[in-house]
């Protein structure tokens, strides 16, 4: 990966990217970021990354580019790189933007090769989950994208059709998550335990269990099968989510937000 990169934008998810670069030990000088807020660029300067005045002056260095900015600015900040486009050769857009298909960021940026992406959150811990939108792009650009992102999580190629359920799925999902966390650690506070002890037990049971799930191969029904004894606690529990149906408002939850993903696109 002895090449250049640029980030247009180091908001959350742009700069967990670049620092994730930088502990897979790429080289601080291959990489430029264009960031008009002085108290963010300061944090990657010291890093050792190069701050670019201008979008110009990026791309023209770059081979690859992030596009970190929020979507709802794109339509705007793309209209001023139309003349610095046309005077640099064919360069690499990735795209992290939520709700611009690859048709309208391939219309805005011309005959340069675009990837959209769907990271999530948890990227910033370096355990995110990136789906890969790998209709209209090169093997090659798409094995450069999964040697990025291996520093900051997995990636998954996916169909550009499937990234509004990406976002249903991973990309709103760690709010799911962390609403089912605060429901246990609730649960334990009814019955007792104090919140930092009933946090603490929720977060170690829900660690051990992914864990679990990772190494042992099988799947999900099949360990909550191990955990229930004939007659004991957990299947009491259990039937309490049967009769909420709670894997039936996960899959409408996943639902609904695909749908919503997809109006807003």
């Amino acid at each position: 990966m002895n090449q250049k990169i640029f980030f247009i934008g180091v908001g959350n998810m742009g700069g967990a990217i670049l620092k994730g670069l930088l502990q897979a030990k790429k080289s601080p000088q291959d990489i430029l970021f264009f960031e008009p807020n002085d108290l963010t660029a300061k944090e990657y300067e010291s890093f050792g990354a190069l701050r670019v005045s201008s979008f110009a002056e990026g791309i023209n260095e770059a081979e690859t580019a992030f596009i970190c900015v929020k979507p709802q600015i794109f339509n705007t900040v793309v209209s001023s790189w139309k003349k610095d486009l046309q005077q640099v050769s064919k360069k690499v857009f990735i795209s992290i933007m939520a709700g611009i298909p690859s048709t309208t960021l391939k219309n805005e940026l011309g005959s340069h090769e675009v990837l959209r992406v769907m990271p999530n959150l948890p990227l910033t811990v370096g355990k995110g989950a990136i789906a890969l939108s790998a209709d209209f792009v090169s093997e090659e650009t798409l094995v450069l994208a999964e040697s990025i992102f291996k520093n900051v999580g997995i990636t998954v190629r996916v169909q550009e059709s499937l990234m509004d359920a990406v976002t249903g799925l991973s990309g709103s999902g760690p709010a799911y998550v962390f609403e089912f966390i605060e429901g246990l650690i609730m649960g334990g506070v009814k019955m007792g335990l104090t919140r930092s002890a009933s946090k603490e037990l929720a977060l170690a049971t829900l660690e051990g269990s992914l864990e679990l799930l990772k190494q042992s191969g099988k799947e999900p029904q099949a360990l909550t099968a191990m955990v229930s004894s004939p007659g004991g606690t957990t299947i009491a529990g259990l039937q309490v989510l049967e009769e909420k149906a709670f894997r039936g408002v996960l899959m409408r939850t996943v639902e609904a937000a695909t749908l919503r993903s997809k109006e807003l696109g």
